[in-house]
């Protein structure tokens, strides 16, 4: 068969930055989630927990109760919409419920967006277009990055539209105008610190069960030794071995609220702890795509 025969021919039009093929890899990876039905039942369970601080803010806000009421409801699901010296912000508490769900997500699907270009070719295939290596990166940390905000920068940001809304008044958007602000930063340090760590794990562990196995237990075991070191010594430092309360830690450096001595230098130690293990999970996933060999 001739090559005119089999319709190959030039391209004529406008070539566009290799920059916007990292955009083709998050629209890529969005499609992938989002067909898999199985995922679905997680995504469920992170749009339940928005629905519930959602009615929970129209009933306090609706319904007319006193200080004291609504302040005891707001105690009870730990939610706050303004921070007072005895509840911690609203906000971080809900986002950080909402990373459970996407820290569930992201062990499943992490196989599924990153071990299969490395497994399946996949990669070599990307690398041998006009997609370098550092747009790949960048393109699959937005992909995972895309996904941790969706289930928790965006609905944060839509209750507190919301709160101001149902108070039929303006006085709390200009009184907490800072609010969205630390949203969006607290949403920038679980996106960089989750995605970075997610696609260095899958790159080099690249299949589901292993990935699933190491990304809860790097949670779930830390979490619980965390927990148990500091209850033992009555010792809050022992706080940052724990990932979750590291990253709470540094949502509330970015909300200016604190509810016991010393928090705030533990925040500063944990956004270093932070810095520091995604440097080098950032240096590893640089390194591991490196090896891989392209003919171009």
């Amino acid at each position: 068969m001739g090559i005119d025969i089999a319709h190959y021919h030039g391209w004529n039009g406008k070539l566009h930055s290799p920059w916007w093929g990292s955009l083709s890899i998050v629209r890529v990876a969005m499609l992938q989630v989002f067909r898999r039905k199985s995922y679905w039942v997680v995504i469920g369970l992170g749009v339940l927990i928005f629905i519930l601080y959602w009615s929970l803010i129209y009933i306090m806000t609706q319904f007319e109760m006193g200080a004291r009421t609504q302040t005891d409801v707001f105690r009870i699901f730990g939610f706050s919409p303004v921070p007072t010296e005895d509840m911690d912000n609203g906000y971080v508490i809900f986002m950080q419920r909402e990373s459970i769900a996407v820290m569930i997500l992201l062990a499943f699907s992490g196989s599924l967006l990153v071990g299969t270009d490395f497994r399946m070719g996949s990669l070599t295939f990307y690398l041998s277009r006009r997609i370098d290596r550092v747009q790949y990166i960048v393109g699959k940390l937005l992909a995972v990055s895309t996904v941790v905000a969706m289930m928790t920068v965006l609905p944060a940001l839509v209750l507190y539209v919301e709160y101001g809304l149902f108070t039929s008044s303006t006085a709390y958007w200009r009184q907490n105008w800072k609010l969205p602000i630390a949203v969006l930063s607290y949403g920038a340090v679980l996106c960089a610190v989750l995605s970075i760590w997610l696609v260095t794990l899958a790159a080099y562990l690249q299949r589901m069960a292993p990935i699933a196995i190491t990304w809860s237990s790097l949670f779930v075991m830390c979490g619980q030794l965390s927990t148990f070191l500091r209850e033992s010594s009555d010792n809050r430092d022992w706080d940052l071995l724990d990932p979750w309360r590291c990253m709470r830690l540094v949502g509330k450096l970015c909300f200016g609220t604190w509810q016991h001595p010393g928090e705030e230098t533990r925040a500063l130690w944990a956004l270093l702890l932070l810095a520091t293990t995604c440097a080098l999970a950032l240096a590893a996933l640089v390194r591991r795509v490196r090896a891989v060999e392209v003919v171009t």
